[in-house]
């Protein structure tokens, strides 16, 4: 195998366990990916995979039934879910490159993979754009926020994804932006693959 080859998947299994480890990090029951601070007295609500989270009893309440906010924040985790198994798929190969030559079925089945692990980190990083009007909208249902309930409706968190005004600021958290870094880092890795795939002779012994 050339340096090139070498370099070039060394470089592919960083970013495939860079990927592996933000999915795994964002999927934590405590790992926020939204949250809100109320101006005065400034306490914040996160909102993640427990549901919304108390700062006044330290506890996360649950979502109402059929609970839109709930809907997005899994539809998303689902997709986080299908991406590590991707990425983790495109590791073992990667891997097993480094040690013996894959075949060009491989090569283009790790193309392909690459492909895919982009596409799903990308629809959940922006399908969760979206939540602050999932959140509102269960508000609207008479899913009750301690200390401010319904008057969160009156503040701009319902027509914004991030910002601030008298009552509020409100924006992403670190869940969220540990999915759009993978989005970024498997959308580069798409370009490694494809010189993966494009090499002539990738790894160093036959896989039949």
């Amino acid at each position: 195998m050339s340096k090139h080859n070498i370099i070039v998947g060394i470089v592919t299994i960083l970013f495939l366990a860079a990927v592996i480890g933000l999915n795994v990090y964002s999927f934590l029951p405590e790992t926020n990916w939204y949250q809100f601070t109320i101006n005065l007295g400034s306490f914040t609500f996160g909102i993640n995979r427990g549901g919304l989270k108390d700062p006044f009893s330290g506890s996360s309440k649950d979502w109402n039934t059929n609970s839109k906010t709930e809907n997005t924040l899994y539809t998303c985790f689902g997709f986080v879910i299908i991406s590590f198994a991707f990425a983790c798929i495109m590791l073992l190969i990667t891997i097993v490159a480094l040690f013996k030559r894959v075949h060009k079925k491989g090569r283009k089945a790790l193309f392909v993979l690459s492909i895919l692990l982009c596409i799903f980190n990308v629809l959940s990083t922006l399908l969760f754009l979206r939540l602050n009007k999932a959140f509102c909208e269960d508000v609207t249902d008479d899913f009750s926020v301690p200390s401010i309930g319904g008057g969160i409706l009156s503040t701009g968190i319902c027509t914004k994804f991030k910002g601030s005004d008298t009552i509020l600021t409100w924006g992403p958290a670190i869940g969220w932006y540990c999915s759009l870094a993978a989005a970024i880092i498997s959308f580069v890795t798409v370009f490694l693959t494809s010189s993966i795939l494009h090499t002539r002779k990738f790894g160093y012994h036959v896989i039949h």
